[in-house]
């Protein structure tokens, strides 16, 4: 794999770089077969995983998955864990059962570079009143795709999109199906971009359900001002720096469930800053993501709130039932399985995280900031406050460390307060302390853990 390349400032690719014109110039995988049910799936390849969308009929008795690999391995592991997938293996042959429909990873010896993801959704078929279709077995060049009020997009299991999709101020749209939209003709292969690849902005009632959406120049899925959103069974792959996987950016009314998002910087992000333009920046409510399976490459975080955090408030978010299969190391600003960020001005209140599963977390567990850094936009820091965690575990990987840390300055600060952490378990230990899960807490008040204040408000 070639060293990916970040850069702050990419020159615009004003048009797209490539075109594709046939199923036998996308890019398939020469390591993985998959066979699920008894048919063979395509496997679709990247200098970062390999990758089989499986559409699934809604009345089934699970997926029996056979997996041939065509290069020696030693070891064999299935993600989530949590699942408990049992794996029969003969040889080069892999046999596991599904018992739902479900998204995994499968890895060998350890190694991240080459995971294969069987992403199975339920297979959606062609709504009449359909008004763009992509059908099996075509390859589209759409460039950017222009969407209206109404309009219904469907990619049929089997076709391959390459281009992006745009609405502004648009109602009741949806993109739907069981195919892959590609983004890999907006940028460089080696480097990122500056296109969001959906870029929804001022939209009304949308659904974006059962896609695959792969290898964004930058930001992969992005509402932005949006109300009343729908991301259910969509898998979002990123293999370049800033290729964030879901953004939800000042929208209200959001559901995001049953996803799976690899990405190569933040996975789940929510914001309200200045892109895609200052006009969307608006309060953050009432958003759940549940049963979503998170893998954080290098850069970003798993769960981040922030950075570009302008409006007013943020509130009424909750984050359920899912599981962080990696969070790899950063190093830098990031490497957090749930992070706050605040480096502007929003009042960030009764935020919820429960029950989260995490797995081979590098870094930091728990990142709560409040700071000034190179996104800064705003002069006046905001508030974190009444932040709830319970029911969360570490199952496997090393230890890691989490900090709390407010902000102070000659004439302003800005301290977080009322973070709340119940029945946290790293690795079989019980943390009945701050120091139990090795956090740092510094600027901060009101610290309870198990119901316990561990930092009363200080007088300094």
């Amino acid at each position: 794999m070639k060293k990916l390349i970040y850069n702050p400032n990419p020159e615009p690719v004003l048009e797209p770089l490539f075109e594709r014109h046939s199923l036998d110039e996308v890019g398939w995988s020469d390591l993985y077969e998959v066979t699920c049910n008894g048919e063979k799936q395509p496997v679709f390849y990247t200098d970062s995983f390999h990758y089989a969308p499986v559409a699934v009929g809604v009345e089934n008795n699970g997926i029996d998955v056979e997996i041939v690999i065509s290069r020696p391995f030693e070891q064999v592991q299935i993600r989530p864990s949590s699942y408990g997938i049992e794996v029969h293996r003969e040889g080069q042959k892999l046999r596991f059962h599904l018992p739902k429909i479900m998204k995994v990873s499968v890895e060998l010896d350890g190694n991240l570079k080459n995971p294969l993801f069987v992403l199975c959704s339920p297979k959606i078929e062609k709504p009449k009143n359909t008004t763009i279709c992509f059908e099996r077995g075509k390859v589209y060049n759409v460039a950017t795709l222009e969407l209206h009020d109404n309009d219904v997009v469907y990619l049929e299991e089997g076709s391959v999109v390459y281009g992006r999709i745009y609405a502004y101020r648009c109602k009741n749209i949806q993109i739907i199906g069981n195919g892959i939209l590609n983004g890999s003709p907006w940028h460089l292969p080696d480097s990122n971009g500056k296109l969001f690849l959906v870029d929804l902005q001022w939209c009304e009632n949308v659904r974006i359900e059962g896609i695959t959406v792969v290898d964004s120049p930058m930001w992969q899925i992005v509402p932005s001002a949006c109300d009343h959103v729908v991301i259910r069974n969509t898998n979002s792959l990123s293999r370049v720096v800033t290729g964030d996987g879901i953004d939800i950016n000042g929208c209200q009314d959001v559901l995001i469930e049953d996803c799976f998002v690899r990405a190569a910087d933040d996975c789940i992000c929510i914001k309200s800053g200045r892109l895609p333009n200052p006009t969307t920046i608006r309060d953050v409510k009432d958003l759940i993501v549940q049963r979503c399976v998170i893998w954080n490459a290098e850069p970003g975080n798993a769960i981040e709130i922030g950075y570009g955090l302008m409006c007013q408030e943020i509130t009424n978010l909750i984050f359920r039932d899912c599981d962080i299969i990696h969070c790899q190391y950063e190093g830098n600003m990031g490497g957090s399985a749930m992070s706050i960020h605040q480096a502007d001005n929003a009042y960030i209140h009764d935020i919820h995280y429960e029950n989260i599963r995490v797995e081979d977390v590098a870094q930091k567990l728990f990142d709560i900031k409040v700071l000034e850094c190179k996104y800064t936009w705003v002069p006046v820091r905001g508030r974190i406050e009444d932040i709830y965690f319970k029911d969360i575990k570490v199952l496997n990987g090393p230890f890691p460390v989490s900090i709390i840390r407010g902000y102070e300055m000659r004439l302003e600060e800005s301290r977080p307060e009322r973070i709340y952490f119940d029945n946290i378990e790293i690795l079989g230990q019980k943390c009945n302390s701050v120091l139990d899960m090795h956090m740092v807490v510094e600027l901060a008040h009101k610290i309870y853990v198990n119901g316990s204040m561990e930092y009363p408000r200080n007088c300094f």
